[in-house]
């Protein structure tokens, strides 16, 4: 549809006479532009090269080819232009079929007159516009409606607005012929970040190289505007040479742009995109039709583009729906945080096409955010964190200096495609977007962080780096709780208002599941403490009824057979009496020392102490007792400033650190006892190089009624309550108390104790010299002395001991037992009934001893050091020689459970 002028209008004059030619050339030449030809086919060449002709001026005989023949030829071909035959012949015949042929407009006769014959071509080419233009509107109206048709059947046919909108540009740019078509939609106001674009493949540049447009460029050669733009010249126009806006002026010259179209597409009042027609190299003449087609097309595609976007929009808020189910079913499903956050983060990552999508869990008090939920594109993969309500892990996080720690812990924790999901690697208060969120509550949407880079802080070392980001907070009662965080790795996106009103829908679904998870989690974990806190008092009644069982059988039983044998109490069972009777009292002591301490009803009274007199003495009382065991006791007491200590309870702290420490070393070893000062602290330590304890079994130490291995399984006897009692008696004196252990090289306690009274409460403080009783000495070292009191049995015999009061013993029996007074007094009950006695420490001797002197019966007490009874009683019913031996299991734990456990063992009777 180009509009080319001509200041000429053409004519073409056929004779094989060059006279004639000649003739009419003076006459036309003047006037019109004339073109000559002595034969037919010279005439068609000219044709086919200048193309439009308005007339042609023929004579009738020609040799090669016949004006009639030219005529037809021409009629057929040329049907716009005028054609008038000349003719020296009257043969009616031949000039009717020559001008019924040929479409004859006219025809003169030889010779002509001259005016007469200007005045038929005036009339000729009168005729030959008005042909012209009824053709060239009959063309318009065709090519309107053929492109009003390409138009609404893309409308009708395309699959989405993206694609509608590319055919128009085509179609548009074909139909106009121009070097390039562009099209950019608006949205809400803004500019959306899409382009339409058409290149004619025909479009040249000045130099012959083929027009093109560099993407740099298309964003300065379509605007905002709402009216018509009409650009007929670029290089005249004052418009564009008045241009304030520089780039768009560098723009059209870089890509040569001549003549531009810009129009507007409006639904109603609203700015739907902006259509431009550019043409390289050239000016063009837009004509009014052109102009108002455009329009016409403009208008029809903005209806399409709004009814498009009414239909997406019906779509996305389906979308969002069924989103929003899914997301709702999987809460209501599950309470399982993992199912959770990996339907929240896949989901809306999913839905709104993002690169990643990330859940976590924050809040203003925190110092680092930490992921739960995180959905990659780039690695295709959705990972969840099991322990999110592990308060050590979300509440207060932890920092750098412990992040060897961390990943121990997350390592075993993390599921799906990463080994573990990383706090942040900023704190919060670096973070300028969460800074953002935490003052407005509101989502922050930023289209390019290169353009920002002041917010451009990487939140997670297993992300990528966001081009970007939107954040959404987690909202829960007025205060944040998290938050959603979306992000393009490679491209910036314009966030449109449905992304973040979807956002925030599931933002504030997935707060919501976090509170009900929080709260399930909550519930379980006080459920399962219940049932731990029942359990454990269970235990505890066990072990203490096992506690109080062993010295109360030897103590009353003792007295039972002096008082049944009408005779005095021999010393060594007064002796073995009075120990197990003060055992008993100081377990009635650690009892009721934790009752007060529960009651709020401990009143100690603080006095300035000499620490290093009193651990001295201490240590001194324990020194036999180690010499016993073949112990070293080391004392490295230097000196420190007095301290405020109720002696009266803080005794027991080093008395059970001491008990510990000599009941746990074996033979050989060795036991230190520091006490420095360390800054504004007293530091005191004991250290030995016993059995240690196992890293998993560590947290649990301070516990009451806990031990270092389970109830049945437990190696040594003891209660759990001194260590419980340690830690706490401590606190009350303001210090702190922590433990170091590797298993099987030994333990190091360690009590920090402030110097001075002032965290002290004032009205506890004395300053009378506090005095250290040893009357006390002998209660509370009684598990020592009783643990170690084989040395009082100097004779006892670990070969069999005959009958007291038969000569031929009624059959051997086996005593296993770690307890020497318990030993000693079964034995002893054994050898007055006729029997002969064998004696082991532990299962491991009483193994050996069975295998090595097969008795007639094993009695085996069952926690006992290296080789509990239960084992001991498997190992023996696994032996082929020992398995049918009869065992009686000779325990203080009366709980029906371990009655049971030990029977299908293999024990005989209990």
């Amino acid at each position: 549809m180009n509009s080319q002028s001509n200041p000429k209008i053409k004519i073409l004059v056929v004779d094989d006479e060059p006279d004639n030619l000649d003739l009419l050339y003076r006459t036309f030449h003047r006037d019109y532009k004339v073109f000559r030809a002595e034969s037919g086919p010279a005439a068609l060449e000219i044709l086919a090269k200048e193309g439009e002709v308005a007339v042609i001026i023929s004579d009738q005989r020609m040799p090669k080819m016949s004006g009639t023949e030219f005529l037809s030829l021409t009629a057929a071909q040329y049907p716009d232009v005028i054609r008038i035959i000349l003719t020296g012949y009257t043969d009616v015949e031949d000039l009717v079929e020559a001008i019924n042929a040929g479409k004859v407009f006219k025809y003169v006769t030889k010779p002509w007159d001259a005016e007469e014959l200007k005045n038929i071509v005036t009339q000729a080419v009168g005729t030959h516009n008005i042909l012209k233009a009824r053709t060239n509107e009959l063309r318009r109206a065709l090519s309107q409606e053929s492109l009003l048709y390409a138009v609404t059947n893309t409308i009708r046919s395309a699959l989405n607005y993206q694609q509608m909108l590319q055919r128009i540009v085509e179609s548009v740019g074909q139909m106009f012929e121009v070097s390039c078509c562009l099209l950019r939609p608006f949205q809400d106001g803004r500019v959306a970040d899409e382009w339409f674009v058409y290149h004619s493949p025909f479009a040249k540049l000045r130099d012959g190289s083929a027009a093109g447009l560099s993407p740099d460029l298309l964003p300065d050669l379509v605007w905002e505007t709402r009216d018509v733009e009409v650009i007929q010249d670029a290089q005249t126009d004052e418009r564009v040479l008045n241009w304030d806006n520089h780039p768009r002026q560098q723009a059209y010259q870089a890509a040569n742009i001549r003549s531009s179209l810009i129009v507007p597409l409006f639904y109603k009042t609203e700015l739907m995109a902006v259509l431009a027609l550019h043409q390289f190299d050239r000016s063009r003449q837009w004509q009014d039709h052109e102009v108002q087609l455009v329009i016409t097309v403009a208008d029809q595609a903005a209806l399409a583009l709004s009814q498009a976007r009414a239909y997406e929009k019906v779509r996305a808020l389906a979308k969002r729906e069924a989103l929003v189910n899914t997301i709702t079913t999987a809460i209501r499903s599950s309470l399982d945080p993992q199912n959770i956050f990996a339907a929240i983060t896949q989901q809306l990552g999913q839905a709104l096409q993002v690169d990643g999508c990330a859940l976590s869990l924050w809040t203003e008090d925190d110092e680092y955010v930490q992921c739960v939920g995180l959905y990659d594109t780039t690695r295709n993969t959705v990972a969840v964190e099991q322990g999110f309500n592990n308060p050590e892990v979300v509440g207060n996080p932890p920092g750098p200096e412990t992040a060897t720690e961390t990943a121990a812990a997350n390592s075993r924790g993390w599921v799906f495609a990463h080994p573990s999901l990383p706090q942040s690697l900023v704190p919060i208060r670096g973070n300028p977007v969460l800074l953002q969120v935490m003052v407005s509550k509101e989502p922050v949407a930023i289209e390019d962080l290169y353009e920002r880079p002041d917010l451009n802080v990487t939140e997670l070392q297993v992300r990528s780096p966001a081009r970007a980001l939107l954040v959404v907070p987690l909202i829960s009662e007025g205060k944040i709780i998290g938050s959603i965080s979306l992000r393009q790795n490679h491209t910036i996106r314009r966030w449109k208002l449905s992304d973040i009103d979807l956002a925030q829908i599931v933002a504030t679904q997935a707060a919501l599941a976090v509170q009900q998870s929080r709260l399930y989690q909550t519930t379980r974990q006080q459920a399962e403490r219940l049932l731990e806190a029942d359990r454990l008092k269970t235990e505890f009644f066990q072990n203490i009824s096992h506690e109080f069982r062993t010295p109360l059988t030897l103590t009353i039983g003792p007295l039972e057979s002096a008082c049944g044998r009408q005779e005095d109490l021999p010393y060594e069972q007064a002796v073995i009496a009075l120990r197990n009777s003060r055992r008993l009292l100081r377990l009635v002591n650690q009892l009721l020392d934790l009752q007060r301490l529960d009651a709020g009803r401990m009143q100690p009274s603080f006095r300035p102490c000499d620490l290093v007199s009193f651990c001295y003495s201490t240590a001194e009382s324990f020194r036999a007792y180690c010499d016993k065991k073949g112990l070293q006791l080391i004392t490295q007491l230097q000196e420190c400033p007095l301290l405020y200590l109720d002696i009266e309870r803080f005794d027991k702290v080093i008395y059970n650190l001491l008990s510990n420490a000599v009941k746990f070393t074996p033979e050989g070893g060795t036991i230190t006892l520091t006490v420095k000062q360390a800054g504004a602290h007293c530091l005191l330590q004991v250290k030995d190089t016993g059995i240690g304890i196992r890293t998993e079994q560590i947290p649990y130490l301070f516990e009451r009624f806990r031990q270092a291995e389970g109830s049945t399984n437990r190696s040594y006897e003891g209660s759990g309550l001194g260590l419980a009692l340690v830690k706490e008696l401590v606190e009350l004196h303001g210090g702190q108390i922590s433990v170091e252990s590797v298993y099987g090289e030994g333990t190091t306690f360690t009590v920090w104790l402030h110097l001075g009274s002032t965290h002290l409460p004032p009205e506890r403080v004395l300053e009378i010299p506090a005095e250290f009783h040893s009357s006390k000495a002998a209660v509370e070292l009684a598990d020592v002395e009783g643990d170690l009191s084989d040395a009082e049995f100097a004779n006892e015999s670990f070969e069999a001991s005959q009958p007291v009061s038969s000569e031929t013993a009624a059959g051997t029996v086996l005593v296993v037992d770690d307890n020497p007074d318990l030993r000693f007094y079964v034995s002893g009950i054994l050898q007055n009934a006729g029997f002969a006695v064998l004696l082991a420490r532990n299962g491991e001797e009483g193994f050996a001893a069975a295998k090595n002197r097969s008795p007639d019966l094993i009695v085996t007490d069952l926690m006992m050091p290296l080789i509990s009874g239960l084992d001991l009683i498997r190992m023996i019913r696994q032996d082929d020689e020992l398995k049918g031996t009869p065992v009686i299991l000779l325990t203080a734990k009366a709980d029906e459970d371990t009655r049971i456990e030990g029977v299908e063992r293999g024990a005989d009777a209990y």
